[in-house]
């Protein structure tokens, strides 16, 4: 799956899993290291609005680490565990402070997601995981 760039606001749907959308953030960021800076976070962790605004507010003001960065992108995987307020921040967030800041969202369940951060993001359908396990021939 080829993702576009410059980046925009991305909504990642891969149910059940996040293998694929970790390959896809993989490749993304071996193809564009030169211009982007990435940073994930994993909203089953860090996930109400005490304790993600602070952190967020803080990645969003950060200086690019290197002179050729274009654009910092934040991938916060499991996005369905932020909080409702959580979700109103980063909504106005992204209204407000999102010139060179993009926000990638990975969901199991889109409509656990705010329709407004939906409508500023392009959805992505993520292939199915299937795990294939190795079988051992005798």
């Amino acid at each position: 799956m080829e993702l576009q760039y410059p980046p925009p606001h991305y909504l990642l749907f891969e149910p059940l899993s996040d293998v694929n959308v970790q390959k896809i953030w993989s490749a993304y960021k071996i193809k564009n290291n030169d211009t982007c800076d990435f940073v994930e976070v994993d909203a089953a962790e860090l996930n109400s609005v005490d304790t993600f605004s602070p952190w967020f507010d803080n990645w969003i003001s950060q200086v690019p680490s290197k002179r050729s960065v274009r654009f910092k992108i934040l991938l916060i995987l499991h996005s369905e565990f932020l909080t409702y307020s959580c979700q109103q921040m980063l909504r106005r967030s992204l209204e407000q402070k999102s010139f060179k800041c993009r926000v990638w969202f990975h969901v199991e369940d889109p409509t656990s997601i705010q329709s407004a951060i939906q409508s500023r993001c392009v959805v992505k359908r993520i292939p199915d995981y299937i795990h294939k396990p190795n079988v051992i021939k005798e």
